[in-house]
Order: C-alpha cells, then structure tokens, then sequence
C-alpha cells in the first residue's frame, strides 16, 4: 500500500504544479492586456458624407502631404472611426518595399501616435 501511494504523489505534484503555472501565465496576460479599440472603416459613400456632414479636410491632399513627408509612395486612404475619432487611415509604400498605415486627425490633419492615443 504505501508503494501505490508514494506513485501517486508525484502525478498530483505534477498536476498542481501545471495548472498553478497555467494560472499565472493567464493572469499575467490578462493583467497585461491594453484594452481594445473600437476601429470602423467606411464605405466611400459613408466617406463623402462625413466628409461634408462634419467639415472634414480633403483625404487626398492629406495622404499626398503625409506621403511626402514620409517619403514614400501614398497608396490608399480611408476614412476611419478610432474610438470616438474619425481619422484617415492612410497607407504607404515605403522604397525598401513595405507598406506602413499611418493615421491622420480627419478634422485637424494632424499625425497620429497611436501608441500615446488620438
């Protein structure tokens, strides 16, 4: 008997030790986690509405601006609602290849970092 207990043993240890680290792996994700933006893209007839509805600046002369000073090739633009915000949402073709979005204040026209919020 005290043979069959001791095999036991290590198999709950184990199984403690599993879920006490799946425990604290999901926590910490959890604890970590940014909250979520809401991000909606409109349509271009939703685009040219808003754009008079709410006196926005013209998009493309901001992705043709934003282009520029990015040096890069201005690719799309679209009309955006980042939380409570509406912003362009501009890509870019860099020289060495890679497409990069930048955002836009579709109001002001000024850049935004999306790491410190609109």
């Amino acid at each position: 008997m005290a043979h069959s207990l001791s095999a036991r043993q290590p198999r709950k240890m184990v199984f403690f030790v599993v879920v006490a680290l799946a425990s604290y792996l999901s926590l910490g994700n959890y604890v970590r986690a940014e909250p979520e933006r809401s991000h909606i893209c409109f349509s271009t007839a939703e685009t040219r509405e808003k754009i008079v509805v709410h006196e926005l600046s013209e998009p493309f002369h901001l992705m043709r601006s934003t282009a520029g000073r990015l040096k890069a090739e201005a690719i799309g633009v679209k009309l955006c609602r980042l939380d409570e915000n509406l912003v362009y949402e501009i890509s870019l073709l860099r020289h060495d290849g890679r497409v990069i979005k930048t955002f836009v204040d579709a109001k002001t026209g000024e850049a935004i970092d999306l790491k410190n919020g609109p």
